[in-house]
């Protein structure tokens, strides 16, 4: 078998998404730690200099960068195929997100998240049907299947009968990314902003029902009126920074707010996305389900209070005792009763931000020990 390793890039675009920051991440600490393979990187015509720029690479006699077309799907999955087939057998082949790999061998894909399966209604009918082939594919026919969190990992053999009895799984953990960590930390003197007059709110991500959007208007529609009874807090800002769709306009179809004043930033880009979640008091993670959180991890970062829904991967993230929310217990009293406990109780709010800190410094490796498992995953299976 040809002694050399086919990284698949590919997942990686230019709207910068979850899937490409988990890539550069991990491609940056492998190609570190990983130094006596040779090692075949693809990665999308239209992004390899980016990719290449924002993972510090220098040229290697043992790494070679390979472009593939990327005008749309099917020509990237024509190509890809094209060039992996004609550069011979790879003892490993590794993509750092779920796609179809046919007739390929020695493949081990990464799994992030089972939305479609956890809230099949906010899916089409097609796209559950092309994300379950691929998941049953894999169970037969890859040699591992990788998993970016515990609670994915429970949810492949909840939905899919998948475990380590029965399939070779490897933890590829998700963390705080380079990106974030270049950037410094705003000083504990940000925190200050915890005695303002004026409330600011953040939301990062689609503004859909999976993102949980809906609950979080519900909860602003109440807070609204709180504002309207009482004279401490003048104002009240939500800012959404994340990409709009057919989902928004039905979700504020019916929405009146007059005391909270609603932002559409769009796209930002990395700098200014900062100086959002430093300003930022509170953000807003109210999703049905997620397979890690990015975003929750870069609040943290720039110090701003998570607002959580309660489920598993949160759990996973932060700890039983952090407070979230869920339908059963409301959004509407609950966090308000949270976010005016933090505001008016500065025992509270220390108490909070001690325990944030301590759930950073947990996830800040997590990059390191995916590459770390993932080599030793190569040197185990002598790939």
């Amino acid at each position: 078998m040809n002694n050399k390793i086919a990284f698949i890039a590919t997942g990686y675009i230019k709207r910068y998404d979850g899937v490409s920051v988990y890539t550069e991440n991990l491609l940056k600490e492998f190609l570190e730690i990983e130094r006596e393979k040779n090692k075949d990187i693809y990665i999308g015509k239209s992004v390899s200099l980016l990719l290449k720029s924002r993972i510090g690479f220098e040229n290697s006699n043992n790494i070679r960068f390979i472009e593939v077309a990327d005008n749309n799907f099917f020509s990237k999955m024509l190509d890809l195929h094209i060039k992996l087939f004609k550069n011979g057998k790879y003892s490993l082949v590794f993509t750092t997100n779920f796609m179809p790999l046919i007739l390929i061998s020695n493949v081990v894909k990464v799994i992030h998240d089972l939305s479609p399966e956890i809230s099949p209604h906010l899916y089409s009918r097609f796209f559950r049907f092309y994300h379950s082939s691929l998941l049953k594919s894999a169970k037969f026919f890859d040699s591992a299947i990788a998993y970016i969190s515990n609670s994915t990992k429970s949810d492949l053999e909840k939905f899919y009968n998948i475990n380590e009895k029965n399939k070779k799984l490897l933890y590829l953990p998700n963390g705080v990314p380079f990106k974030v960590q270049n950037y410094q930390r705003p000083d504990k003197e940000v925190l200050k902003k915890y005695d303002l007059r004026e409330i600011s709110f953040l939301v990062v991500g689609r503004i859909n029902r999976a993102k949980g959007f809906d609950r979080i208007l519900e909860f602003c529609t109440y807070f609204d009126s709180y504002l309207e009874k009482q004279s401490k807090y003048k104002s009240a800002v939500l800012r959404v920074a994340g990409k709009q769709t057919a989902e928004t306009i039905k979700i504020f179809k019916n929405s009146n707010l007059v005391n909270i004043e609603v932002v559409f930033c769009g796209y930002l880009d990395d700098k200014a996305l900062n100086e959002l979640y430093t300003k930022s008091q509170f953000c807003f993670f109210l999703s049905r389900n997620e397979g890690y959180g990015l975003p929750l991890v870069e609040a943290l970062w720039f110090r701003s209070i998570p607002i959580l829904s309660d489920i598993e991967i949160f759990n996973e993230i932060v700890g039983d005792d952090y407070p979230k929310f869920s339908d059963k217990i409301g959004y509407k009293v609950t966090v308000n009763k949270f976010i005016i406990q933090i505001l008016k109780d500065k025992v509270y709010l220390k108490s909070i931000i001690d325990k944030l800190e301590l759930i950073l410094e947990k996830e800040k490796n997590g990059y390191k020990n995916a590459a770390e498992n993932l080599v030793n995953y190569i040197r185990n299976t002598d790939c």
